[in-house]
């Protein structure tokens, strides 16, 4: 295994900011991701737990990524600064983590040798699930690996070492915030966008998301279809195709005043649209079509 990157340079390449002595660090400033406005948070996961002896040495103690028993996940734990620490560098990762977990903000881990303090960009994880451990004194993250997996792991039952799955909570829209990430690599020149999906992970993260969903009527929906006959009640075109499943044509409804702004699930509040209409009614600049 290879660890030839410093750790700056290899949190930088994978798209946090100078991160300076620091374990972890966002693509923006703390104060622009204290605001709401980080997109990812790059972290250092080291290859082994350790202890520092009396010159300031780091000396491993056990093999820190683990593989759960039961179907294989690949499990860290981060420890809780203990009260009266004064080591800096342990608080400011443990506050960085917790931002990033309280916010939702997607975080990458990159693997870190004890003995020589350089990293592998060849082994690279997205952070899924983070789990509170039973002992409060520390969480856990699940490691989902971009590139080349770990090649030292040690057995543990997650199961046992976790609050009952409990599940990551995201109290933001998924959605709006792919949007402003999009806003901000539009900023980016294409030089620079293009060197971040160089390091960029292949794959993305798994988030689990808690989110609030409405139990629609079916009667308005198969009403809406009927009135429409076919032909989408916004551009006033035949539907784009049919559906596999029984041949209908395929349109789709929409609630004119959303629900989740109090609109209501009626039929005079629905309207049957084709998936390009649909689109614009959310996204662009969409007006209803009249006959007259």
């Amino acid at each position: 295994m290879a660890f030839t990157t410093g750790h700056v340079e290899a949190i930088m390449a994978l798209g946090g900011q100078n991160p300076s002595q620091h374990w972890a660090a966002f693509d923006v400033s703390m104060a622009q991701a204290r605001e709401g406005h980080a997109t990812r948070l790059v972290t250092t996961i080291w290859n082994y737990h350790s202890v520092k002896d009396k010159q300031g040495k780091r000396v491993p103690t056990v093999v820190a990524i683990c593989k759960d028993v039961s179907d294989g996940g690949l499990w860290y734990s981060v420890s809780k600064p203990t009260p009266g620490t004064t080591r800096t560098t342990w608080m400011t990762h443990w506050k960085r983590l917790e931002l990033a977990r309280s916010n939702g903000i997607p975080i990458v881990g990159v693997l870190k040798d004890v003995h020589t303090g350089r990293c592998s960009l060849e082994h690279v994880f997205e952070v899924g699930r983070t789990l509170s451990s039973v002992s409060g004194d520390a969480f856990w993250m699940e490691l989902i690996p971009t590139k080349e997996p770990p090649q030292q792991t040690r057995t543990i039952d997650i199961r046992a070492l976790v609050v009952d799955d409990e599940p990551v909570r995201f109290p933001f829209d998924v959605e709006a915030d792919l949007q402003q990430a999009i806003q901000q690599s539009s900023g980016l020149s294409r030089e620079a966008r293009l060197e971040r999906l160089a390091a960029a992970p292949r794959f993305p993260a798994r988030l689990e998301v808690m989110t609030t969903v409405f139990r629609r009527s079916a009667d308005v929906i198969v009403e809406a279809l009927a009135r429409a006959d076919g032909r989408c009640e916004g551009c006033g075109m035949p539907a784009p195709f049919r559906r596999r499943s029984d041949g209908s044509p395929y349109l789709e409804v929409h609630h004119r005043i959303p629900l989740a702004v109090g609109g209501e699930d009626t039929i005079d509040n629905a309207i049957a649209l084709c998936p390009n209409c649909h689109r614009s009614a959310h996204f662009g600049g969409y007006t209803e079509h009249s006959d007259e």
